[in-house]
């Protein structure tokens, strides 16, 4: 697990320079603009996205009798920290694709209220798919979709490798956003694949269709709450908000990719390989 996240954040960081500089751009035209102070923006945000997300939390509970951030409280804990570094490389690519644009001061404080911020929308995407997910009449339906062949293997590893290698590369250069917003999923696919891991499209093989689009409204419902109360309190001015709807859709797949990749370090043995049963020390012997 390891292994791959840090290629995935070295990909991520390393290949829209190259590709910017290819494009015969300067880095003068990444300077930012004029910035003021935005830390009650920023914690206004935080405090309204953490009070969304304990509330999914308790309306899962109530339907299922399990509230997930209790239940799996270090899984939690590590998809913060996995979330906070995806929204950091986020804000990174879009230096070279200007999507959105945040009027904030880089001080020691406002860059670690952001952290604590974008610590958020990953566990609160996965909450949110688990409330959807509640309702098993959605996923009853969802589930009898039509089944499609998924690539695995080495050869789909190196095919979504390059389409992420392109997607950053000629997303920078050209200043095409979209090709950079879908570049992160098929980075990490690839390196699912190429670490002979399953993905999240792999339920589609059975028609199975209920993961992947509650993923997706979640990554939309999430996003779009994040932004409005950001913007709310004068922190984000969003160029495109209808074109945005598609970068939301892929975060909450990215989303749920990422936290396949965390769970892989409670993957474990099972309970009787764990707990071997001892022989008896006194041997028996049995008279005829």
């Amino acid at each position: 697990m390891q292994t791959r996240l840090i290629i995935f954040v070295a990909a991520l960081l390393l290949l829209p320079p190259v590709g910017f500089l290819l494009g015969g751009h300067e880095w003068a035209e990444l300077a930012a603009s004029e910035t003021q102070d935005n830390l009650a923006a920023t914690g206004l945000t935080l405090l309204a996205l953490l009070g969304y997300t304990l509330l999914a939390g308790m309306l899962v509970k109530l339907r299922t009798t399990n509230n997930p951030l209790t239940t799996q409280r270090d899984y939690f804990l590590a998809l913060g920290a996995a979330g906070a570094m995806l929204v950091w490389l986020l804000v990174y690519l879009n230096f070279y694709a200007a999507s959105w644009s945040s009027i904030q001061k880089n001080s020691i404080w406002q860059i670690a209220l952001d952290t604590l911020l974008f610590a958020l929308p990953v566990p609160a995407v996965l909450v949110t798919r688990a409330l959807l997910g509640s309702f098993r009449g959605l996923l009853k339906t969802l589930a009898r979709g039509p089944s499609l062949p998924m690539p695995h293997g080495e050869t789909s590893a190196l095919v979504f490798a390059s389409l992420a290698a392109f997607g950053l590369l000629g997303g920078a250069a050209l200043s095409v956003s979209w090709l950079l917003w879908v570049s992160p999923l098929f980075l990490l696919l690839a390196l699912q694949l190429l670490w002979h891991e399953s993905t999240i499209f792999n339920v589609l093989r059975e028609g199975d269709w209920g993961r992947l689009i509650c993923a997706a409204l979640s990554g939309l419902i999430v996003g779009n709450l994040s932004i409005m109360l950001y913007d709310a309190v004068g922190g984000m001015t969003e160029d495109n908000l209808l074109s945005a709807q598609f970068g939301y859709l892929l975060f909450g797949l990215l989303c749920l990719q990422l936290g396949d990749v965390v769970a892989e370090n409670w993957r474990g043995k099972t309970r009787s390989q764990v707990f071997k049963k001892k022989p008896f020390p006194i041997p028996v012997v049995v008279k005829k």
